[in-house]
């Protein structure tokens, strides 16, 4: 069902009623001061929405984040917010985990972007090429910064080119286009892991490791790390880990090893005689020689100085 309402009221509880249709459990804990105004808008479907809130006066909230994974982004005014007893940095995209939360905030104007964890938990199902998700969440801020930069690209094209353009955010295959982003970037974005899993081949799974394989063997010759490897593959560190376990029978840091070594071993059988095999090892980015010469050794049976003079 498609989510398309606006409100704006001056009464406090009228205010409250409206904050529990998109939280069930949410409570104005303490009455505002001075004049009070309350804007609310929503647009969603189908256990994801994005609802801006703005209340003029200084106000306390207390919401039981009942199956949701809310997501802020704080746009004006002061902010101090807890979710499970932790607080969290407001001035950064954040992450309400299900379960307690609770806000203090004056002249408040916040984007929110609320996944239902069903929802989410099989997104990740499908992502990490299993039967069934129970999500485990980490942290409530991004991953990285690279992480929470695409976060907030993907979070202002929804809203400013989808959510609030109305012809736009009507149009089916857009809005469901758009929520899938959407869903995928939260997963990526921030640190929630799938727990007591049971297995499945996915064909998502698999195309996921390779686009981590070519990654690593277009980039072979710089200083990869495994999260720039999950990055480019769009998956989880963990969730590559155990793709790359499942079909190949190694890790992402062992495959891009014996990419790197075939590519020294292919260029010493070409070598001239001028060719070192120290400068071999530099150029795939195998920085101590004495490593090399024994992952050399280990993979093909014979040191690189002996591929060198054949």
């Amino acid at each position: 069902m498609i989510i398309d309402e606006s409100f704006q009221t001056t009464d406090v509880g009228e205010a409250e009623q409206i904050a529990r249709r998109v939280y069930p459990r949410a409570e104005l804990r303490e009455p505002a001061t001075g004049d009070f105004a309350y804007q609310h808008f929503t647009r969603g479907e189908n256990g994801v929405n994005f609802t801006r809130f703005k209340i003029n006066s200084r106000m306390d909230i207390a919401v039981d984040f009942h199956d949701v994974a809310a997501f802020g982004l704080r746009l004006a005014g002061r902010y101090a917010v807890e979710s499970n007893r932790d607080q969290i940095d407001s001035s950064q995209p954040f992450l309400f985990t299900p379960g307690p939360g609770s806000s203090g905030s004056e002249e408040l104007d916040v984007l929110m972007v609320n996944i239902d964890t069903e929802h989410l938990a099989k997104a990740a199902a499908a992502r990490q090429g299993v039967d069934d998700a129970r999500l485990v969440f980490g942290r409530h801020e991004a991953v990285s910064p690279v992480m929470r930069a695409h976060w907030m690209r993907t979070v202002n094209y929804a809203w400013n080119s989808v959510i609030q353009v109305s012809d736009v955010f009507h149009n089916d295959a857009i809005r469901a286009a758009t929520f899938e982003t959407v869903v995928t970037a939260a997963l990526a974005a921030f640190p929630i892991d799938v727990a007591a899993r049971a297995r499945t081949f996915d064909f998502a799974s698999s195309a996921a490791v390779r686009r981590a394989k070519a990654f690593i063997e277009d980039n072979a010759d710089q200083a990869l790390t495994v999260t720039q490897v999950a990055e480019a593959a769009r998956m989880s560190v963990r969730a590559l880990q155990l793709g790359f376990q499942r079909e190949l029978g190694t890790t992402p840091m062992g495959h891009l090893r014996d990419v790197r070594l075939d590519a020294a071993r292919a260029e010493l059988r070409a070598a001239d005689e001028d060719t070192r095999v120290a400068d071999v090892a530099r150029r795939w980015a195998f920085a101590n020689l004495g490593r090399f010469a024994a992952q050399y050794r280990a993979r093909f049976g014979e040191n690189p100085g002996d591929t060198l003079r054949r």
